[in-house]
C-alpha cells in the first residue's frame, strides 16, 4: 500500500476514521477486521453506513476484500442535498447521526436525510436526544438551521421508525470558549412508549420526579405516547432527560427499557445517570465530546476551549485520531478539587479544560461546481 495511507488496524473506531477521512481528504485503509470472529470483517451497520456515505458524497471510492476484514477508503467530496437511506436493524439511527452531524457543516449542499430504522437503541443516543439536545449544540457551533424531525418511533428489534435529519452549511469555524458551567435552572425530558400500556409513560414520570424533585422544583417530563404508524413494528419504552443551565450549558442522558425492566427501575437507573453527569461537571455531556472537539480542530487559526467532565474511551480515541489527520494536539489542564470534602468519589466532581489553537479548515466543498 502506498504510503500516501493512513493505516489502521481493527474496527473499533471506524466512524471516527471515515469521519475524519472525509473532512481531511485523507485516504485510509482499515486491515483485521475481526479477523478471528464468528462473523468476520465488517458488520451489517458498517456496510450500510459506508453506503450512506457513498449517497452523501461524490468520488468516493471503497475497496473490500472478500472476507471484508480489509477495507480501502478514498474519500470523495461531500455533497449532501435530499438523501433517504433505510439503516441495518444492527445500530440505531443514533450510529448514523453521530457521523452526520460532525460532515453536515461541511458539504456543499444543505443536508436533509432521511433514515428509517430503529430510532431507540444501546451505546448510542436516542431521537430525542438528538432533537432536543444534539442539535442545541450544533446551533451553538453556527448550525443555526439545524433540526431533526421524529415522523415515527421504532424500538428493537424490528424498528420502523422515521426520522428526517436537515442541517446549514458552513464556509468556517468560529473558536469557541465554553467554560463557566452555570447553575442549573430546570430538567426537562421525555418518556415515549410505543405499542405499550399507556400507564407506563406516567409510572415513569412520577418515579423520575420523586427523585429530581428533591434537587430542583423546576422539573417537566414530557408524555410521549404513540399509536398506530406512528409507533413502529415493536414495542418499547424509553426516557431521556437533561437539564438547562443559567449559562445554556446542557448534560443529558437516555436509558431504554429493557425487556421485563419495571417503568419504575428506569426511572430510578436514568435519574442517577443524570445526577452522576451534573456532578462529573463541564460544559459537554459525555455524548457530543467528539463533536465539539472536533470544531475546536477545525477552528480559524485562535485558541478554543471549552470545560469537560471524565473523558470518554470514545472521546480518547478521537483525540488521537485528531492528531492523525489534523495534526492537532489538545493541551489538558485538570481542575483539582478537595478529594477530603464529604460524599466526593474520585473521577467525580473534577473537571477538565481542554485547549487547542484550529488548524484553520475552510469547506472547500462549497466551491465546488
Amino acid at each position: 500500500m502506498s504510503s500516501q495511507y493512513l493505516s489502521f488496524k481493527g474496527a473499533s473506531e471506524f466512524r471516527q476514521i471515515l469521519t475524519l477521512s472525509l473532512i481531511s481528504g485523507k485516504p485510509v485503509v482499515i486491515e483485521e477486521i475481526r479477523p478471528l470472529e464468528d462473523e468476520l470483517g465488517l458488520t451489517d451497520g458498517e456496510v450500510s453506513l459506508l453506503k450512506l456515505l457513498d449517497e452523501l458524497t461524490n468520488g468516493t471510492k471503497t475497496k473490500l476484500n472478500e472476507t471484508g476484514t480489509r477495507l480501502v477508503f478514498n474519500p470523495g467530496f461531500i455533497i449532501g442535498g435530499e438523501v433517504e437511506h433505510q439503516c441495518s436493524l444492527s445500530s440505531s439511527i443514533g450510529y448514523y447521526m453521530e457521523v452526520l452531524v460532525c460532515l453536515a457543516a461541511f458539504s456543499k449542499q444543505k443536508f436533509s436525510v432521511t433514515l428509517r430504522g430503529i430510532t431507540h437503541g444501546k451505546d448510542h443516543p436516542n431521537v430525542d436526544t438528538l432533537k432536543h439536545v444534539t442539535m442545541g449544540y450544533c446551533k451553538r457551533l453556527g448550525l443555526h438551521s439545524a433540526e431533526l424531525t421524529i415522523n415515527a418511533r421504532g424500538y428493537p428489534p424490528n424498528g420502523g421508525g422515521e426520522v428526517i435529519f436537515s442541517c446549514n452549511t458552513l464556509k468556517v469555524v468560529k473558536p469557541l470558549q465554553w467554560l463557566d458551567t452555570g447553575k442549573i435552572k430546570r430538567i426537562r425530558g421525555v418518556a415515549s412508549c410505543a405499542r405499550m400500556s399507556p400507564a407506563t409513560n406516567p409510572r415513569i414520570i412520577d418515579a423520575a420526579r420523586g427523585v429530581l424533585n428533591d434537587f430542583i422544583p423546576d422539573v417537566y417530563i414530557y408524555n410521549e405516547h404513540l399509536k398506530g404508524a406512528q409507533s413502529g413494528k415493536s414495542p418499547g419504552c424509553s426516557l431521556m432527560l437533561y437539564t438547562e443551565s443559567t449559562t445554556d450549558v446542557v448534560l443529558s442522558i437516555d436509558q431504554l427499557g429493557e425487556q421485563q425492566t419495571l417503568p419504575e427501575d428506569l426511572a430510578k437507573t436514568t435519574t442517577h445517570q443524570l445526577l452522576d453527569t451534573i456532578y462529573g461537571g463541564g460544559c459537554v455531556d459525555s455524548s457530543h465530546q467528539h463533536l465539539v472537539l472536533l470544531f475546536m480542530a477545525l477552528t480559524q487559526n485562535n485558541v478554543s476551549s471549552v470545560r469537560l467532565g471524565p473523558l470518554t474511551p470514545y472521546t480518547i480515541s478521537f483525540l488521537r485520531n485528531i492528531k492523525t489527520f489534523l495534526g492537532i494536539v489538545f493541551k489538558i489542564e485538570v481542575e483539582k478539587v478537595d478529594t477530603e470534602e464529604p460524599g466526593n468519589r474520585r473521577g467525580l466532581g473534577s473537571s477538565l479544560i481542554l485547549s487547542c489553537r484550529g488548524v484553520g479548515y475552510q469547506n472547500m466543498n462549497r466551491k465546488i461546481t
